[in-house]
């Protein structure tokens, strides 16, 4: 008989995820309109209480509605779904949502990978060193959620002490593809605004 809860997350493993969530759409405020980041700190706010009193999660009703309406505000202030701000500010709010439907592995793992994704979209508005700096600490953190995921018992230290290890082992390749790599004139993701 096949479980209703496939791979249910730990409650130890939750907050990582959090973690991941918010350094890597924190700095998305600056330049998303003020009402996304409003609401998609509201969301956030909401799924953090649902998990530390350990409520319900809400249904599958509730979090249609808030897609419909989220996507339906994003094209109101965008005028079109596509296009690098409006598929940024989709992303973002997806990312506030997804935690709100956090039962299993697998949903974490979405998370992750979102995050991963999401730090590439900084680059979009600014390639500066305290950007770059950011998003090494936010690499961080979203591959110590990731690390948690894999390892739930391993305490916290250890779980940024692997983190750090496993970017660490990552910096030899990323040297050699930096060197190699040719060079293109203009930004690589010419995307339209």
């Amino acid at each position: 008989m096949k479980s209703s809860q496939p791979d249910p997350l730990s409650r130890e493993q939750t907050p990582w995820l959090f973690a991941a969530a918010v350094v890597t759409t924190l700095p998305h405020t600056l330049q998303q309109p003020w009402w996304l980041s409003a609401f998609g700190a509201l969301l956030f706010a909401w799924a953090f209480l649902l998990w530390r009193e350990d409520r319900r999660l809400p249904g599958r009703w509730i979090l249609l509605a808030l897609v419909v309406a989220g996507v339906a505000a994003i094209l109101a202030d965008f005028r079109t779904l596509f296009g690098r701000e409006a598929g940024v500010a989709t992303l973002v709010l997806f990312m506030a949502m997804k935690l709100l439907e956090l039962r299993s592995r697998r949903d974490a793992t979405v998370i992750v990978m979102l995050g991963y994704f999401l730090l590439l979209t900084h680059y979009f508005h600014s390639q500066d060193i305290p950007t770059g700096l950011w998003l090494l600490f936010a690499l961080w953190v979203v591959t110590a959620a990731l690390v948690r995921l894999q390892a739930a018992t391993m305490p916290p230290r250890e779980n940024l002490v692997q983190a750090g290890s496993l970017l660490a082992q990552a910096l030899p390749f990323m040297l050699v593809l930096y060197l190699l790599f040719p060079r293109i004139n203009g930004p690589l993701w010419g995307l339209p605004a």
